[in-house]
């Protein structure tokens, strides 16, 4: 069997307040994203899947694909994960460690606003029902920009962080910014995961570099699907380099 790197969704805030920034998606075009895919007969992937299929162990159906949130933003709680559960679908949540309960301070607050973050409670909260919480770092630096010490460290911390807090060892981890390289995927291995995520990137065979498309504001009602989801996805590419400018300004 041929091995194939899914379809795998990632957003980020789901949220009514308004920003300045492209990755906030309304609580009601959510709704629509997701009820979308369910009419249209859409099952989604859990990390096993997502292995077995990058491995060849399992052939990936025509209507499957994964979904998965990064950051871990307070508000999925309210308008994300009951939709989710409502469909029967389940997600993958990538939390950035030290920030969890707290405001995101690691970024910049375009437009003056502050976002929370998920606590621990939230996060056993939905354990058990559909949602899976992985390894988005301890402090969201942007990896490639890090010597090999201080990389290596955030990533084995994060881990350790949420086996000690879940009861559960992540299997898998999702680099900032959707930047990692060859290097940073030996030192998630080395920390213990066996799957790494990236973003609007090609897929050279490597489980820890498995792409996803990014759900930015302008996404299509069936995201990077259909005659124009060649061009979102192209899109979504040059929205996710220009992520560097973020990254300039918080040094």
């Amino acid at each position: 069997m041929t091995p194939s790197a899914p379809r795998v969704l990632c957003y980020h805030k789901i949220d009514r307040r308004l920003e300045l920034g492209v990755t906030r998606i309304s609580p009601r075009r959510f709704a629509r994203q997701i009820e979308r895919l369910a009419v249209d007969g859409w099952r989604t992937l859990t990390l096993d899947d997502v292995a077995a299929c990058a491995r060849g162990q399992r052939a990936l159906g025509d209507n499957e694909i994964a979904i998965t949130f990064d950051d871990g933003y307070r508000a999925l709680r309210e308008h994300a994960f009951p939709v989710l559960e409502a469909h029967g679908f389940t997600a993958t949540c990538f939390v950035i460690t030290a920030y969890a309960g707290k405001l995101n301070r690691w970024d910049v607050a375009y437009g003056g606003r502050r976002f929370a973050h998920l606590a621990w409670r939230d996060m056993r909260r939905w354990q058990s029902r559909g949602i899976t919480f992985a390894s988005h770092t301890v402090t969201h630096p942007r990896l490639t920009w890090m010597g090999d010490v201080p990389a290596a460290r955030e990533l084995t911390d994060s881990r350790n962080e949420l086996t000690r807090a879940l009861d559960d060892a992540p299997r898998a981890v999702s680099y900032p910014w959707g930047a990692g390289r060859s290097r940073e995927y030996a030192f998630a291995r080395d920390a213990g995961y066996d799957l790494g995520f990236t973003l609007a990137a090609w897929w050279d065979g490597d489980l820890m570099g498995l792409p996803r498309l990014p759900v930015y504001l302008w996404s299509l009602p069936r995201p990077g699907m259909g005659p124009l989801g060649g061009l979102e996805r192209a899109v979504a590419t040059i929205a996710n380099q220009a992520s560097i400018g973020t990254t300039l300004i918080q040094r």
